[in-house]
């Protein structure tokens, strides 16, 4: 009887394989049909009822909610988080392609909680939330790989480097890839064995490449300090050289030219102007203080919702009645 009970029905999956997400973990053959099992036996290809499982997640998603409303009192914290979106991604196997889920607010949630934790900064359970989120949800993952490095999140990670250099590669970046690779290898990131076999098997797809389309940039630019003093070491005074990063000091108030109707000209903007419309770069900056949301990213893309009383409907205009087409006709 045990073993019969452990037995899959994968004819349940196969009718549901195109509402199936795939993960690059791969994904519970046994929880899938669980999942999409049906509630009436005699029914064995049927769905689920909606308003069933709709109640049953919202019950399991009230506890997890009620766990991170206490999670000041949690010896750790991200273990809510991992819990939580692990639990997501199961549930709703669609998870990137409904919103009924929530996985991309829960993510941007869990990746902005721990941002600045500089105890979690190489748990490979953080650096795995934010791969989740790139993976699914990320419009630019060069980027957001970039923003991860500024904020040394998986530094020490050689999962960091892996799943870098592999998009790289499937960007057809492959200087680029090798370099990611070559920096985890000199940062000792671990497992540092695998990190040095996932490169060696790079290198020997490397070697039979039939082109490389991708820029000789480097991957992840050095960022210098803006406030460290280049010091010129012929000087006699040794005096640092001004910084062209640094934030120049606002200039004195000047009156601003006008047209000869009294408009004010339009203003062009000048590297010896004041720098206050640019962030001030400190010495320790990590780079964005923050990702932004999906939503804050595409605002500009959606039309304010405004009230439609006193509005006039703009038809097209009517066009001029044109002269009609004369007819030939005999003077007989």
């Amino acid at each position: 009887m045990a073993a019969s009970e452990d037995l899959i029905n994968f004819d349940i999956i196969e009718n549901q394989k195109e509402n199936i997400q795939s993960l690059p973990g791969g994904r519970s053959a046994k929880e899938l049909a669980r999942i999409f099992s049906p509630r009436d036996p005699s029914d064995k290809l049927a769905a689920p009822s909606p308003n069933e499982t709709r109640t049953l997640n919202d019950a399991i998603r009230q506890e997890y909610e009620a766990e991170l409303q206490a999670i000041d009192d949690s010896d750790d914290p991200l273990d809510i988080y991992d819990r939580y979106v692990k639990w997501t991604l199961n549930a709703y196997p669609s998870a990137q392609a409904t919103a009924e889920s929530g996985l991309l607010p829960l993510l941007e949630r869990a990746v902005k909680t721990f941002l600045s934790s500089a105890h979690y900064k190489n748990d490979p359970r953080y650096l795995r939330l934010w791969l989740h989120y790139i993976r699914l949800f990320s419009d630019s993952p060069r980027e957001s790989f970039a923003f991860l490095a500024r904020h040394h999140i998986g530094e020490g990670l050689a999962l960091f480097y892996e799943e870098f250099a592999a998009w790289l590669e499937g960007a057809g970046r492959w200087t680029q890839a090798e370099e990611v690779y070559r920096l985890g290898v000199d940062r000792e990131a671990r497992p540092t064995e695998r990190l040095i076999r996932k490169y060696s098997e790079f290198q020997k797809r490397y070697e039979q490449r039939t082109q490389d389309n991708g820029p000789s940039s480097p991957a992840l630019p050095a960022v210098r300090p803006a406030l460290a003093a280049k010091v010129d070491p012929f000087s006699l005074s040794a005096a640092p050289a001004a910084d062209p990063q640094a934030q120049r000091p606002a200039p004195a108030a000047a009156a601003v030219p006008r047209t000869k109707s009294g408009k004010p000209k339009m203003a062009i903007f000048s590297d010896t102007d004041s720098a206050a419309s640019q962030p001030a770069v400190s010495g320790q900056t990590k780079g964005w203080d923050s990702i932004g949301s999906m939503h804050e990213r595409r605002k500009e893309n959606s039309v304010e919702a405004k009230p439609w009383a006193g509005e006039t409907l703009k038809a097209g205009k009517k066009a001029a009645p044109k002269e009609k087409m004369p007819i030939f006709r005999d003077e007989d």
